[in-house]
């Protein structure tokens, strides 16, 4: 089955402030961290029912190298991102 993914406002702008802060701690970190949140978009499309339920609707995938995890539902062939949570903050 092809998916797609699509992102609620909260996580493009849970995203946003994390690219922000990143670079603001040095200059291209932001963009290492959007390269660790595609890379989680490329597994959930090959296998989004591969990863743990926190609920029993909504499941996560944690960023390789950065402490986030990106909440997701799977909605028929729809992947839809609700959230990237940092994991110290925000834990699950």
């Amino acid at each position: 089955m092809a998916y797609n993914i699509s992102l609620q406002v909260e996580a493009i702008s849970e995203i946003r402030e994390a690219f922000d802060w990143y670079e603001e701690q040095k200059d291209g970190l932001g963009y290492e961290l959007l390269e660790e949140i595609e890379a989680c978009y490329e597994k959930l499309l090959i296998n989004p029912h591969r990863y743990s339920f926190i609920n029993p609707n909504y499941r996560r995938i944690r960023t390789g190298r950065f402490p986030y995890i990106l909440v997701y539902e799977i909605e028929g062939d729809d992947i839809i991102i609700n959230s990237v949570r940092h994991i110290k903050r925000q834990p699950l």
